[in-house]
């Protein structure tokens, strides 16, 4: 009798084995899903070896890309009070591979203006379009007082 149970283990064993797919196998899971993007907003600072403040926006979006990814980027200066005033600003449109990182890294795009003494904050608004469905945010940076000015110069 124990004859008929092994080849019925057999086929089982086959079937729950051929079932799965290692990824990149050609079977796409996430079809109709859209690309999923990340994108993050780092505070203003001086820029290495240069006169200017950089307003910088990190992103990566997972492959194949999506169909677009619209960064604003701007620098805005504390007017007094809560008011923000808006004193760089720089857009760009990627698609495809274009907002792909590679793995645990990140893209950088910047908005610039040259040095001078205030509160400063980065202000990024992004739009990501993948398979017909729209996503975005915006993200505001902490504020930084005097980016350009050393620790140690009084």
């Amino acid at each position: 009798m124990p004859r008929p149970i092994v080849p019925v283990a057999l086929l089982v064993a086959f079937t729950l084995v051929s079932a799965c797919q290692p990824a990149g196998s050609g079977r796409n899971e996430t079809a109709g899903k859209p690309v999923h993007c990340t994108v993050i907003v780092d505070g203003p600072k001086k820029a290495d070896g240069a006169e200017h403040i950089d307003g910088r926006a990190r992103f990566r979006c997972a492959e194949p890309g999506a169909t677009s990814l619209t960064l604003k980027i701007q620098l805005q200066k504390e007017s007094g009070g809560d008011t923000w005033k808006t004193v760089s600003a720089k857009s760009y449109t990627m698609t495809g591979k274009s907002t792909i990182a590679a793995e645990l890294k990140y893209q950088t795009r910047l908005a610039t203006l040259s040095c001078q003494t205030g509160t400063f904050r980065t202000v990024v608004d992004w739009t990501r379009t993948s398979k017909g469905n729209k996503e975005g945010d915006n993200l505001v940076s902490g504020s930084v007082k005097d980016p350009c000015k050393s620790l140690f110069t009084s």
